[in-house]
């Protein structure tokens, strides 16, 4: 752990890191509890007013800094990120570290442009000026799937720009990347107590960072069940949720059908489905959609399942076993529903080296009653949904009561951009798989839905670790 510029491991019992791509045992760690987030949180809190007394181009320095500290041990991280996570190390991790750095670079340039306001005013020599102001200390809980492009992106740089200081709870079964990342701010000589890492995303730990008193605002990436509970106990302090998710892609009977086959593929199998923006479903014109699953299946050879430090390798493992439990329960469900699996295989990969390796899957004539066009499967499979009339596709998108992100294809913009309009999702891609992203977005839940609020990414992050201060002067 890094608590106020200082290693620490805590004595106590400790549990395996185990490799989802070997099996093997690579760590052990000791789960914080209230004593190490009280530690850290009083660190935080004591260098807030430190950090928000830097100029912005004082921290926009520092953020530099840090990119730069990144960039010199990106294959470090990303060979970590391989074992410990299970994505391919040289399609997927190496991107992952350099998009972490790109998030610190473009943040120390968000926050030179972030300006005042001047509202108008109705009484005659009064001049009113608001300006934005860092909420405090925020503490932030992130997810395994992306353990630090997740952190860097929605959290650590745009909080840190913001002015917060900063207690990061990683996931336990990517502590060891976590740890290195920390090494990265030490040697960029960010001052004690910034930013302070706390291994433990344990019900304590968790509960004691989320209630404690210096905890001023709350950062959480996961499921919507986490999500919810932490919201109850965080009560009014500033939270920013982002939550599940069950991305329908729409094919129309006009689309290009190459092209979304390829949206497809990327939003379904990129990261072996682990993405909450994930294309877990798709909703095709039953006239268009023997020739899209033909199309699929065709280039299903460029996903060469493997270990994440084979060079050929194009999908790694899913991290944990409740996502292959999930995934299995999920097509078996769909099958004894009518579907039917298209792909040659299914399921675990034979001979692989532990039960984490499934095989890309695609799945047709899934019905609207399925679990993988209702619940978040989070795991390698297409999942196809045919419609015959367009009138129906609102009602198979309302059974699933996510409203993360989704995809529409259509050659027709009009009817695109109004059915982007009609669907209540944080946002939709036209022409483009759900999955399509950059950090520079508003990415987050629609209103009412069950994948969270507010808005995490560019200055969007920024904003909402901030709060809003107004002056008044009176001149009469």
């Amino acid at each position: 752990m890094y608590i106020d510029g200082e290693w620490y491991t805590k004595e106590g019992s400790s549990r395996d890191v185990v490799s989802p791509a070997t099996g093997e045992v690579i760590g052990t760690v000791t789960p914080a509890g209230f004593e190490e987030v009280d530690r850290a949180l009083k660190a935080a809190d004591r260098e807030k007013g430190n950090l928000e007394k830097m100029t912005v181009f004082e921290r926009s320095e520092m953020l530099f800094r840090i990119a730069d500290a990144i960039d010199a041990h990106k294959e470090e991280l990303a060979k970590m990120i391989a074992m410990e996570m299970g994505k391919p190390y040289h399609t997927e991790a190496l991107g992952e570290v350099g998009g972490s750095a790109l998030a610190f670079r473009d943040a120390a340039e968000q926050i030179k442009w972030m300006s005042s306001e001047i509202p108008s005013v109705r009484e005659k020599n009064v001049h009113v000026y608001a300006y934005r102001k860092p909420v405090g200390v925020f503490t932030i809980i992130t997810p395994f799937n992306f353990p630090l492009c997740t952190a860097s992106c929605y959290y650590l740089a745009p909080g840190l720009a913001a002015g917060n200081t900063i207690l990061w709870l990683p996931p336990m079964s990517c502590s060891a990347v976590a740890s290195l990342f920390m090494k990265c701010f030490e040697e960029a000589k960010v001052p004690k107590g910034m930013i302070n890492m706390v291994i433990g995303t344990s019900q304590e730990a968790k509960t004691a960072a989320v209630v404690h008193p210096l905890t001023a605002g709350i950062g959480f990436t996961g499921s919507t069940k986490t999500g919810n509970d932490i919201m109850e106990k965080a009560k009014a302090k500033k939270s920013l949720m982002e939550l599940g998710g069950n991305g329908p892609v729409v094919v129309l009977k006009d689309a290009d059908l190459e092209k979304a086959a390829e949206g497809i593929l990327a939003g379904s199998f990129g990261n072996a489905g682990q993405i909450c923006t994930s294309t877990e479903r798709v909703l095709v014109d039953d006239s268009v959609a023997d020739e899209l699953v033909k199309i699929i299946l065709s280039k299903m050879d460029r996903y060469v399942v493997g270990n994440p430090m084979d060079e050929k390798t194009t999908m790694g493992p899913v991290h944990n076993r409740s996502t292959v439990d999930t995934v299995m329960e999920h097509v078996q469900d769909a099958i004894e529903k009518g579907a039917k699996v298209v792909s040659e295989h299914w399921g675990k990969v034979e001979g692989a080296p532990t039960e984490h390796y499934l095989y890309p899957t695609v799945i047709d004539h899934v019905s609207k009653d399925a679990l993988l066009n209702i619940e978040e499967t989070f795991g390698p499979v297409v999942p196809l949904v045919r419609f015959k009339e367009e009138s129906e596709i609102m009602d198979l998108i309302a059974m699933s009561p996510y409203g993360l992100a989704a995809g529409v294809y259509t050659e027709d913009l009009k009817k695109g951009m109004q059915m982007a309009e009609e669907m209540r999702f944080g946002y939709v891609n036209i022409n483009s798989g759900s999955s399509y992203w950059d950090w520079t977005f508003p990415a987050g839940g629609a209103g009412g839905s069950q994948s969270g609020y507010g808005r995490s990414g560019g200055k969007w992050s920024i904003l909402e670790m901030s709060e809003e201060r107004c002056v008044s002067v009176n001149l009469n």
